[in-house]
């Protein structure tokens, strides 16, 4: 790997992207595992939207209990997932976890009853 190469990976570790990347291109079911708890209780819930999508994650990386009713929701269909993953090494888990977290971030300001999110993944999901 050159010098340029090297400070680019780098750069991109230290910013998160690496994380991404990695998991996007190695772990892209654990990605789908993730964003499937999430889009198909969306689908059963009329109150989730993409804040409460950020809590319920935040809440599993922090192992904190959820305020909001339907973070709970989600939170419950995560830890279920989870439990389904088990041959997943939490590490890698939470590492999704995050890159999940992330692309909430990127597609919505997470404005109570913002749905942006959830519809852009919603559309790779099967119903």
């Amino acid at each position: 790997m050159s010098g340029w190469k090297r400070k680019m990976a780098r750069k991109q570790m230290k910013s998160g992207r690496g994380s991404m990347t990695r998991m996007s291109r190695d772990h892209q079911d654990v990605l789908q595992n993730i964003e499937f708890a999430l889009v198909s209780t969306w689908r059963h819930r009329d109150d989730v939207d993409d804040k409460a999508c950020h809590a319920a994650i935040e809440s599993m990386l922090t192992r904190r209990q959820p305020r909001d009713e339907a973070a709970s929701a989600l939170s419950d269909q995560l830890l279920v997932v989870r439990a389904e993953r088990d041959d997943v090494p939490e590490r890698l888990w939470q590492d999704g976890l995050r890159v999940v977290a992330d692309s909430i971030r990127t597609h919505s300001q997470r404005r109570p009853s913002e749905q942006a999110y959830l519809n852009f993944v919603g559309q790779y999901i099967p119903a």
